[in-house]
């Protein structure tokens, strides 16, 4: 992604949309500030899905509040109603993002998310991440039989 430290809002949705293409047949996977992005894109576009591992809210760090992701609500109606299916994967001893907040965004997204926490899982940095590709698979296969 362009402006990897920033993660700006003005740059990253266009760049999902023009450079990667991203259209209604499209799966966006997001961690972390790409999680938000993916949740954004999808207040816009219709996306086949979503799967992130989300927050939302800067948490008082000043670089998230740069990024524009938390200027205003996200309109959680639109995000259902634009994606195919969401997963979201939370980790109980996320170092960097509260459980509350990963809890609030499943809150948030009900009824349409599947959401899977893992009790020992941190910021998801290592990979691999399998738990969320089969998820992935399932969910699109789930998603062309209806």
């Amino acid at each position: 992604m362009p402006d990897p430290v920033g993660a700006k809002r003005s740059i990253w949705i266009p760049h999902i949309r023009n450079k990667m293409g991203c259209n209604e047949e499209s799966v966006l996977v997001g961690h972390s500030s790409g999680a938000v992005a993916a949740l954004r894109y999808a207040e816009e576009f219709k996306v086949k899905g979503c799967a992130c591992c989300a927050y939302d809210d800067a948490m008082g760090d000043d670089n998230e509040q740069a990024s524009g992701y938390f200027d205003g609500p996200f309109d959680w109606a639109k995000i259902q109603e634009n994606c195919g299916f969401i997963v979201q994967f939370a980790g109980a001893e996320d170092n960097l993002v509260p459980i509350e907040i990963q809890r609030r965004v499943r809150d948030c997204l009900l009824p349409k998310v599947n959401y899977r926490e893992d009790p020992e899982g941190d910021h998801f940095f290592e990979p691999p991440f399998d738990d969320l590709i089969s998820l992935i698979e399932e969910q699109c296969v789930l998603s062309q039989s209806k």
